[in-house]
């Protein structure tokens, strides 16, 4: 208890505290990544798979908040970052969250990296191409890792340190309107008349909110929800 108590001064919080958080994006993340496999992705409505690619901003922003304010303990400030990560929930969330958006972009130009291909041949039968899927995207979940404290968390982290002495449901709220508009930016840029020309899949994204906006943004205004509660409960702790 003086442990956490200490911590709690200095204005950080024990990775244990903020596990369901973590836990819950990291589910949300791994949803999304299921949501671009091409027989899931036909069954959601209209505005779905846009509104769930501009959440994820928001909330990754929000985690790189609170990731910022973790403390994993005694560790060597020489190690490597997914080194000194030491909290599943976090490796969870931001390994999937990054495995999204990287399907995304892959599917989005049609490219592959190497032998790294989310997209199965069409002809191929419906368990082979979910195999397939499933081992292109949640089976990379270390090299993704790996990817995800490389280059995504980072710059989380450095945005996060800016609001550390900002109310911890300020912080929450200061960043999920800045991360919706990096969002909104992102997918707008995606649909972009450059892009969109030559990239149906651009188009698709954008018209996915463009036809049921409320849909979208009201997803962005749920998926705000759980982060902005956990805000709240952390205000005494600053």
């Amino acid at each position: 208890m003086a442990d956490e108590e200490r911590k709690a001064k200095k204005g950080y919080f024990l990775p244990g505290s903020l596990a369901p958080f973590f836990v819950l994006a990291g589910i949300f993340h791994a949803a999304c990544v299921a949501t671009r496999f091409e027989e899931v992705a036909l069954m959601l409505p209209a505005g779905v798979s846009g509104g769930l690619l501009l959440v994820t901003f928001p909330l990754l922003f929000i985690e790189g908040y609170f990731e910022s304010r973790l403390d994993y303990g005694d560790t060597l400030d020489s190690l490597p970052l997914w080194m000194r990560i030491n909290s599943r929930p976090v490796k969870l969330a931001f390994t999937f969250a990054f495995t999204y958006l990287a399907v995304v972009v892959l599917q989005t130009w049609d490219i592959s990296i190497g032998p790294i291909d989310p997209t199965p041949p069409a002809d191929w039968p419906l368990a082979q191409r979910a195999q397939f899927f499933a081992m292109m995207s949640a089976g990379m979940f270390f090299p993704n890792y790996l990817a995800a404290t490389g280059l995504l968390v980072p710059v989380l982290r450095k945005i996060g340190s800016l609001f550390h002495k900002v109310p911890a449901w300020g912080a929450v709220g200061i960043l999920g309107l800045l991360g919706t508009g990096v969002g909104y930016g992102v997918v707008r840029l995606f649909a972009s008349v450059a892009v969109g020309d030559a990239v149906d899949e651009a188009n698709t994204l954008w018209t996915s909110i463009t036809e049921r906006p409320l849909v979208a943004f009201g997803l962005v205004f749920a998926g705000l929800l759980v982060p902005m509660i956990f805000g709240a409960l952390k205000k005494d702790d600053d």
